[in-house]
């Protein structure tokens, strides 16, 4: 009995190992709801497409709505100073966060494709020039149907696997943000960026 309990310990741990070291950017997601069908996800499909979607966003959206975050909830005015909103017609293609300047250098940016967030960018360094390359953000969630499907990261950190709440926690502030727009929006003006 003693043998039977070591093998089956070994052969779980052995299944956690292989589980944890696979690349996410080679799997085929399946998004499975209780009300929909199975679905399977090529995703360094999605990846390429959501990659020229933030390639064309970034070479049409020049003139940012910002919005002063002074007179809203606590939690985002003490994390950022202003929220820059980019438009394509009068859909919101871009969102990015800019902190104070005397605490960090941080950002935040949202790419949408019809109102649904597609890819977060998240730099510790976020103040230089836009559509900086893969290589240069320290981290991009990549989103299919409202799920994170893919995560990179330029450092190298101990994570192994896409942690659900990092995902989750990045669509609620999307979500928030373009709240945040649709009150405050039409009364803040576009500047120069």
């Amino acid at each position: 009995m003693q043998k039977i309990k070591i093998a089956a310990l070994i052969l779980f741990t052995a299944t956690m190992v292989v589980n944890c070291s696979a690349p996410p950017e080679n799997k085929v997601i399946n998004n499975a709801t209780p009300d929909s069908s199975s679905e399977s996800v090529d995703v360094a499909a999605v990846v390429a497409t959501i990659d020229g979607k933030r390639a064309q966003i970034e070479l049409g959206a020049d003139t940012p709505v910002v919005i002063e975050t002074t007179d809203l909830r606590p939690k985002v005015k003490q994390k950022w100073k202003t929220l820059h909103f980019y438009l394509k017609g009068d859909q919101v293609v871009r969102i990015k966060t800019y902190p104070y300047p005397e605490i960090s250098a941080r950002t935040e940016e949202f790419y949408l494709d019809a109102g649904q967030p597609i890819l977060a960018v998240i730099e510790d360094n976020g103040t230089g020039e836009r559509g900086k390359s893969e290589e240069e953000i320290d981290k991009m969630y990549y989103f299919h149907k409202g799920e994170v499907i893919k995560e990179v990261q330029s450092k190298e950190e101990g994570e192994y696997a896409i942690k659900a709440s990092d995902g989750e926690e990045l669509l609620a502030e999307v979500a928030e943000y373009l709240d945040i727009f649709a009150e405050k929006g039409n009364a803040a003006t576009p500047e120069p960026y």
